[in-house]
């Protein structure tokens, strides 16, 4: 299990950094200067060496505490922030302390809570933290109580989030994922290029680009953890947004400014029509929309935009499938392959999603152009997201590898 700081401890530094000075710091968050100097030995235990250098004149940051410090500004002001949003939804309204998460909120409190919007229950909750169900049910519960806001609805095992409950569950799972970073920068600091980058991943990379990354990206830091995950966009954004993953790379959508995403385009990439290789239609010069009607399809599934585009092409030019022609829907380019290599079926897809496919023999793109079908494919990230170095890293490498 992860080892995380004590929250107070950080709100105690976050204060000492601002005021320069740790006595005024611990009068802040009313402790006393035995204790302080306590909480800022623990912290600089669990950072790996020292945040301050003291002189008579008052505190100075190291290096390290500076690394730790950026970090700390971040978490008080996701705290602060969340502690505003609260504010509008409790019943004390406006009486809620300003300061209420800072001061109350534990790291059991946001990691139960983080673990349930992941997990989806109590009982999954327990089993991803490796706790006790009493006990993480207890310490969300005990957050709950803490801002006065029904964050849970429901009972027993139809438990659910309410919208204040995923927007302090997303704010925790935020403070985690800040705390995790400080901890790899400052052992980036010292060297140790052994963090974490998580990485949601759509379709149309993961053949070729996130491959190329990865092998990049570690053949640089062997000792980095890379985690791939699949699953759709709209699974994959709500991970991004609570902290889950540090990126999304694939089709982007339109804008998501408003949602607090950030977007950035690494290529355009186009669609087209494949086939097994030895198809009766790769012996043609030239396919036409006429030639792909007498054919079955393997297709992507519904609401997805691949599917939509085809939907749209096929009933314009009028190669939709007909009755009888059963449809097969799959969103794995494994079954998909295995599908287009045993039968006649057609599918739309990008090349990129086939290249090995394609120098193996086994899958040709036919000689047909499905004008309008680009789209920008590239990396969505958290607006205000601050990578580690190593995190900086394999975003650089998805950028190289794009443009190979």
């Amino acid at each position: 299990m992860l080892a995380y700081p004590n929250l107070r401890h950080i709100r105690l530094f976050a204060f000492a950094v601002e005021t320069g000075s740790l006595s005024k710091a611990a009068e802040a968050v009313r402790v006393s200067q035995p204790a302080a100097s306590q909480a800022i030995s623990r912290l600089e235990e669990h950072f790996g060496g020292h945040l301050f250098e003291r002189r008579g004149s008052g505190v100075f940051l190291t290096e390290r505490g500076k690394v730790v410090a950026v970090r700390a500004s971040r978490i008080i002001e996701l705290l602060r922030s969340a502690n505003a949003r609260l504010a509008k939804q409790s019943r004390i309204g406006r009486g809620l302390a300003q300061d209420l998460l800072e001061t109350h909120a534990t790291i059991a409190h946001l990691r139960a809570l983080a673990g349930f919007a992941r997990a989806g229950s109590f009982s999954a909750a327990a089993r991803v933290l490796g706790q006790a169900e009493p006990s993480v049910q207890r310490a969300a519960r005990e957050l709950e109580r803490i801002g006065g806001v029904p964050l849970f609805d429901g009972r027993q095992q139809s438990v659910r989030l309410t919208s204040a409950g995923q927007m302090i569950a997303s704010s925790a799972g935020l403070v985690l994922r800040e705390l995790e970073s400080a901890l790899e920068e400052v052992r980036e600091l010292d060297g140790s290029f052994d963090g974490r980058v998580v990485v949601g991943t759509l379709p149309l990379v993961r053949t070729s680009i996130i491959p190329e990354a990865v092998a990049h990206c570690s053949a640089s830091r062997p000792g980095a953890s890379i985690e791939i995950l699949d699953g759709s966009y709209e699974a994959l954004l709500h991970s991004l947004t609570i902290g889950d993953i540090d990126m999304l790379v694939g089709a982007l959508r339109d804008d998501k400014s408003k949602r607090g995403i950030t977007q950035e385009a690494l290529f355009v990439d186009g669609l087209s029509i494949v086939a097994r290789a030895d198809h009766p239609l790769t012996k043609l010069e030239k396919v036409t929309y006429e030639d792909l009607a007498g054919y079955p399809w393997a297709l992507p599934r519904r609401n997805t935009p691949t599917r939509a585009i085809f939907d749209a092409i096929a009933a314009e030019h009028g190669f939709e499938p007909q009755p009888g022609q059963g449809i097969v829907e799959t969103g794995s380019l494994v079954a998909l392959r295995g599908i287009l290599v045993r039968s006649d079926r057609l599918t739309i897809l990008s090349r990129h999603q086939i290249k090995y496919e394609e120098e193996a023999g086994l899958l040709s793109v036919l000689p047909i152009d499905l004008p309008d079908t680009e789209r920008p494919i590239g990396i969505a990230t958290r607006t205000g997201w601050k990578p580690t170095a190593l995190q900086a890293e394999f975003i650089a490498a998805l950028r190289a590898a794009a443009v190979a």
